[in-house]
Parts: C-alpha cells; structure tokens; sequence
C-alpha cells in the first residue's frame, strides 16, 4: 500500500510505499532526513463510477450491480 506523508521542515510531500502492518511506521524525508507525519485522507473507492443526476432529471434512472434506481423503480428487497 502507499501512504503519503510531508516534511514538516521542508514542506515536501511524498509516497512510502510498505506493508498495511507497517503503516504506523514513521518516515524520513527524502530531502532532508527530518521525521515526517503521515498525510490522513479519505481513500478513493468510487472508480470510474458515474455520479447520479438531480432527481426528476432523465438521466436519474442509473443502474450499477444489477438493479436500477429512479421513479417507478422497486426498493431494495436484499
């Protein structure tokens, strides 16, 4: 996996690429070796996948693992 981390010193930003049993592990920068803190953020888990439309819209009727969402649709039965 790929954390990011930034250089309190010099203000780089940059990857690690480690292990998930290795993530608390800390980081020196690159540039100038002082100890870096690791960058938290929201991961990224909606690739590639299309936004859904204001409702009433036309384009509000989009499907995605099988069923539909949208006027006239059934709800979830799962």
């Amino acid at each position: 996996m790929r954390y990011a981390f930034r250089c309190p010193s010099c203000a780089l930003e940059f990857d690690v690429s480690r292990p998930a049993s290795d993530a608390a592990k800390p980081a020196a920068c690159p540039v100038d070796g002082a100890a870096a803190e690791r960058i938290f953020t929201m991961p990224n888990t909606n690739f590639n996948r299309p936004k859904p439309a204001e409702p009433g819209s036309s384009a509000a009727n989009w499907s995605h693992s099988g069923h539909s969402h949208g006027p006239g649709t059934r709800p979830h039965t799962h």
